[in-house]
Parts: C-alpha cells; structure tokens; sequence
C-alpha cells in the first residue's frame, strides 16, 4: 500500500493556514483570473507568492487552477499569467483548455500540467491522450468507479487523481451547459449558478410524474470509511472539493482523512469513529453523504431531495407549535450551547432557523419562536455547532507546522565558525565570526546549543543536531544570534529559490491559414430526417447519429451515397472503458466503408479513430475556443474543428482553420451518469415504445430527457433549439461551415427548419433560444 497525497482546497489565506496545519500534502488554489471557482476570494498575483512561500516553508506542494476555457481575446493576457507562474515557481497547473496545454508546450516547459476533470477524462482512451500531450496527472472524471480507476492506473503509468470528498456535480465536469443558457453564467468559465441544485418536476409526456424537489442535487461523497480500498487501488492524489467553503471545513476535512490515511498505512485495524463523522457533518453535509460513484452508478440514493443545503445533525423534534405566538416546543436528542444555529426544512417551503442563547441538554423540551408555521414532527437540526467551529479554528489560530532540519555545528579556535543546515534535500553552510580563546568566560558547548537552536517563529524546528565545540571557546552571543539568523535566511533561500531554465520568447498569436471552402452540414437521428436533408443541394454533408445501431447506420449511409452527401458516423458522448471494449472493433470496421469520416465527442475516440485513414471531426462537446486548442488538433491531424457553442458574435472572429459553427439545434444540455428515470417503472432500457420525459423548472420551462441506456448516461436537452438567425448565419458562411443539429424533430419540423435556413424568398423566422455573451 503506497502513501497517496492528500490534496485540499483553498480560496483564501485563512484555509491554506488550516489545510497545513490538518496535514494536508499539497493545496490547489485560483488566481483572479482564469479559474473554475470565481466566486471564491481567491488570489492576486502578489498572494500567489505569499502562499507558494508558506507553503513550500513547510514542506507543502502548490498547485494553481488554471481550469477554464479560454477566449480567443484572452490569450495575450494568458501567456503573461503563465509566465508569472513559471517565475514563481508553483509546483503544477491545473488544465481544462487544451489550448493552455498548447501553449505550455511551446513557451513554458517547466510547468508541470495536470488535466483537470473538467476536461471529462473517463477511459483508458482519454488518459492515454492526455499523457501523449504531456500530461503528468489526471484529475479523473467523478463518475468512474472503484475497478474503472484501478484499470487507469495500471495501464496508462501515469498520476492519477481522484475526488474524496465534497460537492458533486449532476453533470459531467465540463459537459453542463445549463447555467450558461440559463443566465450567461458558464461553468466552463467558472461562474455556475448551480442549477443543479433548483428545484424540478418529473413529467411523462406532459404528466408530472413527481413533485417539485430537488431531482439533481446529489450529497457531498465522503469516501473516508473505504480509505485503505482507494490506497490499494494505487491513486495517487486524494482530492477534496470545497475552495468556497470556511477554514472550519477545511480544517475538519483534512484533519479527519490525514488521521484515517495515517491510520491505514499503518496497518492497524480500521474503523472510523461515529464522532469523527460527525465532526465532518457538522461543518457541510446535505442530508448525509455518499460514496460517489466508487461502488456504485448513479442512483437515487445519492439525491438529497429535500434540501441542497447544509442541514448538520438532527437535534431533537418539534411536538408543539401555537400558531398565535410564533412558539414552538422543541424536544432535544442532543446538547445544545450558546452559539449554535438551528433549523427546520419545511417540506415544499422555505427553511426556518434560530439561534440558542443557553446551554440547553438532551431530553429536555426548549421553545424557540419562528417567524412561519412550523409543522408538529418536524425534525429539528443543528446547523452552527458554536463549539465545534471554536475547536476547529484553535487547530491552525496559532500555526505550528514547521519543516525538520538538521544542523551541525563546527567551531574551531582561530577558525570562522560553521552551521550546516540539511532540510528537505538542500543544504546551506553559513561561516559566521571567528571562534577566539577566552579570556575569562569561555561559552560552553551548551550555552552556544542554546543561541544556535532557538528557531522561534521561523519555519523550522531542530530535529537532529552535532556540535564540535573546544572548552575554551569564546564568542558573543549576539555574533551567534547573528549567525542562527544568517544560517536560516540562506536557508529559506534555498528552499524558495526557483530558476526558469529556458530563454524567454514573446508570444505570437497563431495565424495559420488553411484553404477552406465552408460547407452545410446537417446532423440527423433518423430516416426521417435524413431524408429530408439530403433534398437540399446546399447541404453536402450529414453527421448520423449511430446509436450502435450498425444496420440503419448502413441504410442511411447508401442513402447519402445515392446522393452523393459526405456521410460522417457521429459516435456516443461518453464511452468507458466497458463500450470501448465492446465497440472499438466495431467503430474501426466502419474505417472499410465509404464512410467520409468520423465525428468524435470525447478524447478517447480520437484515440480509437486517428490513424484509420478516414477524417475526423471534433465535435462542439469537446470545448474548442481558441486558435492556441485549434492548432492543438490540426496538428494532430484532424479535418476540422467544431467550435464552442459558448461562442457568439465578436468572440468568433479571428478563429482561424477548417472550424464548423452549429446555427440550429437542441443540444444537451447537461450529460450525467445519473438518470432520473433508474430505478423507476419509465426506466427505458429495452423499451420499444418510448415516450416524452421532461423536467420542469420553477419558472414551468420543461427540459427533454434523453438517455443512452447502453454507455448508462443520460442527457438533459435545451428546452427550446438554439437558434442562430439567418443574417449571423450569412456572416459566418464566410469562414466557418455551418451545422444544422436535428435531434427529436419530425419530418415536417425538419423540413421546416431546412426551407428557413436555405428555402427561398421570405423566411419565417425560426422560434428558439440561443446563448449571450457568457462572462
């Protein structure tokens, strides 16, 4: 069993202090700019290099996120962030743009990348990619299982890194598009407004099939109790989320999982205490914890229906409430002290909460007043434990983690005096006065051990120490106060110091042209719709949606030949590792077709198709914003790129290369390994009749439901077709091919959509939505 890192969250100053002192081995904290937390305090440029001090003072790695898509106006301003970086010396950078990874390998060589799991990396296939850019660790997607990772790690022979603990998405990380259709605020930019976390409506072809509650708000995983399994497995790095949670968390956290690390490498029996749970209850949980995906798919056990909030621990039941007063009478199951919060989640209304001003003890009745109704049997929680918080804050209030050195002390008479500090690998010689005989008072060995190891609010602590010393030796104490002082600034020097190796070169922009004829390009689901497309003499090539179905995949594709249409197989959002085992062979068969080419989703597709002779297309899913990520895929040979449909207006000029814009199009909005249907009586797998699933939103908007039952995900779609209108469509034709994406339409509605894109004379404009400039 090897010893894993424990890695913490930090949004500020105060939380770098509690991860270090709970033990944490490395930090992984944001800049101002470009990373996927906005909302957090983060750090300016001048911070960085505060707490890349500290922590490297105590023996602790700093990585910095730089883990969201990057616009194309932004990349000047990019390279000088990268720049500082590398000057500073972090210990890596956190990736989710390829782009970024593009420019590190041409500017920047001494910065370690580690692909964020923003950038959804669920295969063999995907981490292989990864490290073939350069990669030295993969912060793995969350949805992965226990046996999936083990697979990872002992095929592809790089780090691997995976979440403990903490919040998770609904979505694949990197695959939500929802905020930023709802409100311009994109979670690929690092402003999600968690819709996750709204309420929703289940409905079977426009019957609501539940009640408004929380379909997509899962618990924090909390992988504590299966520790040593995650250990054996070989991962490298244990992760928590939480850079916006308190120092209180961070501290809680950490503290726990150090001390249950610490406990399975020592091989002692393992058992996690109930308390030590609810320390970490205490601080953030929504209704108890999960264990993620490591044992399990999604399922509905890992929802918190009822609230998407912190709720604590249950504290006793409401047995009487007098409406008049605003009175309840609360019966207790636990102590209660002056300080702490409690609350009550009202089912289908807002949560009320108040706060205790005296110790109060278990089994006894309290009355609290309320300013709503509260419900007789209402269970009541602790939400603000008072006295756990001033705990966990006296665990880093006064810091004491220092690095170990040793020192050897050589004095000679007529000779300067030497200290030799060894720490971490590094070692100073400091040569202070020369050592004279005395002439009264000789300074004995114990009082020169004294000045010499006083370290006092340095950063280190003497753990090994030898001293030659002659009896009678004289120096004055304030030359050896001198010397100590000396001694340790060389010595942080040493530790601090970092030299960027290679010359600096100023950054040109990537202005590759290409010889591009923009085409029509429309992505069809089924015969129908095909059909409809290939009547249009505008449109010279389809993208079909496989499905795995090989048999109307090979109609379709004799259909398109009749009309001479390029013909593209349009592969699955996500595929594991058990599809590629099932279907690569598949897939790679098509390569002896008449198929044009391919259109990929996912890294590990690439990896599967590249090199079979036939063209492959990125598809939008995959995060292109930028000529720094399309000459990143050019290079590795591909035909053309689909950009971001984050992008709009201004943002997609000066994009250069064979790139596709789609202009029409209900696309998903949200991919998950969850699926609101598992487990229910509508479950769809091996359904022939399907029928119409939605989730309605607070505001009555309803989001179709798809779902792939064979790769075991499903997808929440855009509640109307994005729509681009026809005078942008005109503009863009002129350096970008254009798609048009069916995906439920009928045949009239594909017809309908074809006439207002290519029809001629008056053109009915289309009813649609579509995305604003995202921030």
């Amino acid at each position: 069993m090897k010893k894993a890192e424990l890695l913490a969250p930090v949004g500020k100053m105060e939380n770098a202090i509690a991860a270090i002192e709970n033990g944490a081995d490395a930090l992984f904290v944001g800049g101002k700019g470009f990373n996927a937390r906005q909302a957090a305090d983060n750090f300016t440029t001048d911070e960085l290099q505060d707490i890349v001090n500290y922590a490297k003072l105590r023996g602790v790695r700093v990585y910095v996120t730089v883990n969201i898509l990057v616009k194309q106006k932004e990349m000047k301003e990019l390279f000088d962030y990268l720049t500082y970086l590398e000057e500073v010396g972090v210990h890596a950078i956190i990736i989710q743009d390829l782009g970024i990874a593009h420019m590190v390998k041409r500017y920047f060589p001494q910065l370690r990348m580690h692909a964020s799991t923003q950038m959804s990396a669920h295969s063999i296939e995907d981490v292989l990619f990864l490290k073939s850019l350069g990669f030295k660790r993969v912060v793995l997607a969350r949805e992965l299982q226990l046996q999936e990772i083990q697979e990872i790690i002992k095929t592809c022979d790089i780090e691997v890194e995976t979440f403990v603990h903490g919040a998770l998405c609904y979505s694949y990380s990197g695959q939500c598009l929802m905020s930023s259709l709802i409100g311009g605020r994109s979670g690929n930019r690092g402003r999600c407004a968690q819709p996750c976390r709204m309420k929703y409506t289940l409905k079977e072809d426009g019957n609501a099939l539940t009640k408004e509650s929380y379909l997509l708000s899962l618990k924090d995983i909390c992988s504590v109790e299966f520790l040593p399994q995650l250990l054996e497995a070989g991962i490298h790095s244990f992760k928590i989320e939480g850079r916006m949670k308190s120092p209180e968390y961070v501290a809680s956290v950490v503290g726990t999982y150090r001390k249950y690390m610490d406990l399975a490498l020592r091989n002692e029996v393992y058992e996690v205490t109930e308390a030590d749970m609810e320390i970490m209850k205490g601080v953030f949980n929504r209704g108890g914890f999960s264990k993620g995906y490591y044992y399990n798919r999604g399922n509905a056990k890992m929802l918190t229906p009822n609230s998407p909030r912190h709720i604590g621990i249950k504290a006793g039941k409401v047995t009487y409430f007098a409406p008049k007063t605003g009175m309840a009478t609360i019966s207790l199951e636990r102590d209660l002290h002056p300080g702490d919060g409690l609350e009550i989640i009202r089912k289908g209304k807002e949560s009320v909460g108040t706060g205790i001003t005296k110790d109060c003890s278990a089994g006894s009745q309290i009355k609290c007043h309320f300013d709503y109704y509260v419900e007789p049997g209402s269970e009541v929680y602790l939400t603000k434990n008072h006295q756990l918080l001033k705990q966990l804050k006296a665990t880093y209030q006064r810091p004491q983690k220092k690095l170990p050195i040793h020192l050897s002390i050589i004095g000679h008479i007529g000779e300067p005096l030497e200290v030799h500090l060894n720490c971490e690998n590094h070692r100073v010689v400091y040569k202070g006065d020369v050592l004279q005989i005395a002439e009264n008072n000789p300074v004995t060995k114990e009082q020169a051990l004294k000045q010499l190891t006083k370290l006092g609010s340095t950063s280190f602590f003497v753990e090994e120490v030898s001293i030659q010393w002659p009896e009678d030796a004289y120096i004055g104490i304030s030359q050896l106060n001198h010397i100590r002082r000396e001694g340790i600034n060389q010595l942080e020097a040493e530790l601090l110091s970092h030299e960027v190796n290679h010359p600096y070169k100023a950054y040109e922009e990537i202005s590759r042209k290409a010889a591009i004829v923009p085409i029509a390009i429309c992505h069809v689901t089924s015969l129908e719709q095909l059909e409809a497309c290939l009547q249009v003499e505008e449109v010279t090539a389809i993208y079909w949606e496989w499905h795995y179905d090989d048999v109307t995949s090979r109609i379709a594709l004799e259909r398109c030949k009749a009309y001479g249409k390029a013909f593209y197989l349009n592969l699955p959002a996500i595929m594991k590792d058990t599809s590629h085992k099932a279907y690569n062979q598949v897939i790679k068969a098509w390569a002896e077709s008449d198929i044009e080419g391919y259109v990929v989703r996912n890294m590990g597709e690439y990896e599967v198709v590249n090199g079979l002779g036939k063209a492959v297309i990125i598809d939008y899913n995959m995060n292109v914003a930028n000529n720094e990520t399309i000459a990143l895929w050019q290079e590795r040979g591909t035909t053309r790129v689909t950009v971001s449909v984050e992008l709009v207006g201004e943002e997609l000029d000066g994009l250069i290369g064979d790139k596709e814009k789609i202009v029409y199009g209900t696309l998903p909005m949200m991919t998950s390994a969850q699926c609101v249907l598992r487990g229910t009586p509508q479950c769809q797998k091996g359904v022939k009749e399907k029928h119409l699933f939605e989730i309605e939103d607070r505001k009555q908007t309803s989001w179709r439901i798809q779902t792939d039952c064979k790769a075991c995900y499903m997808q929440i779609l855009s509640y109307e077709p994005l729509v681009i209108k026809n005078s942008e469509v005109q503009r863009l034709k002129q350096s970008f091919s254009i798609r048009l994406q069916f995906t439920n339409e009928t045949l009239e509605e594909t017809k309908a959509v074809l006439a207002a894109y290519f029809g001629t004379g008056t053109k009915e404009p289309l009813k649609g939505t579509g995305f604003k400039t995202v921030l």
